[in-house]
């Protein structure tokens, strides 16, 4: 417990620095968390650092942040199209030249640049258009809906959500989640109002909660189709990067298809 509360302790202090100034600061660290969590993807997979589906998937994380980074006056209306082309020729062709690498493996390293490196886009695209408060009220909400699920599911979870894929939750602990991520952002927009009315208030904090927890299943999904207990080993007491931030990658993909971002 004790290493994971100085664990925890140095990541906040460690994110909320940049996240505080904002701008290019934050931007750069949401690529070097996008580039960490594909990497513990592809080690989840067994796909070899430095090798050429590691460098490409690489390639096309760094691609997708081109848009929002200083300096550079691309668009994504330029570059998406033909990154997620590109990455789905390669990918696929890459089957036919070695017998080992599946069209699983394919399709799963697909997947992870796309959901990876968009979640990862979207969080730093929020930052800098919808500002420090609103982006903040956000994590809040995630965070108010990981520990309301916790503890309602302890208290009072008899329901399993989703046996096979995370035995310990439960659908009562996911109720209480959504529940006390309503009071929270109600709580928030009395006195800071980070979002324009309560009606966005309400239904933004629920499509959080929701995509949230799918995030958070669909990562443990994954860890347990390819029998792993944690996506790395960076953080002590906590796993990696995508075992602390799956939800986050949801929450964010989830509000820009609503396009509340």
């Amino acid at each position: 417990m004790k290493e994971r509360i100085i664990t925890a302790s140095i990541i906040l202090i460690l994110f909320m620095i940049p996240f505080y100034i904002g701008e290019f600061w934050f931007t750069y660290l949401t690529m070097i968390l996008a580039i960490i969590a594909y990497h513990e993807l592809t080690t989840i997979i067994k796909i070899r650092p430095f090798g050429t589906k590691w460098t490409v998937g690489m390639a096309g994380i760094v691609l997708l942040f081109l848009p929002l980074l200083p300096f550079l006056n691309v668009s994504f209306e330029q570059i998406q199209i033909k990154v997620l082309l590109a990455l789905v020729l390669f990918f696929l062709t890459s089957t036919v030249f070695n017998i080992e690498y599946s069209i699983e493996k394919a399709g799963t390293l697909l997947i992870g640049v796309l959901y990876i490196g968009f979640g990862f886009v979207f969080l730093a695209e929020a930052r800098i258009d919808e500002g420090l408060l609103w982006t903040l009220a956000v994590l809040l909400s995630i965070w108010a809906t990981d520990s309301g699920a916790y503890f309602v599911g302890r208290k009072f979870g008899k329901r399993k959500l989703a046996e096979k894929v995370s035995p310990n939750k439960t659908i009562e602990g996911s109720a209480g989640g959504i529940i006390i991520a309503l009071i929270i952002g109600i709580i928030l927009q009395m006195t800071l109002q980070p979002f324009e009315s309560y009606f966005e208030t309400i239904l933004l904090t629920f499509v959080v909660s929701i995509a949230g927890q799918i995030g958070d299943l669909v990562e443990s999904a994954l860890k347990r189709h390819f029998k792993v207990k944690d996506s790395g080993k960076l953080l002590p007491g906590h796993g990696g990067i995508l075992d602390r931030l799956d939800s986050w990658i949801f929450v964010f993909i989830g509000l820009k298809l609503v396009g509340l971002i």
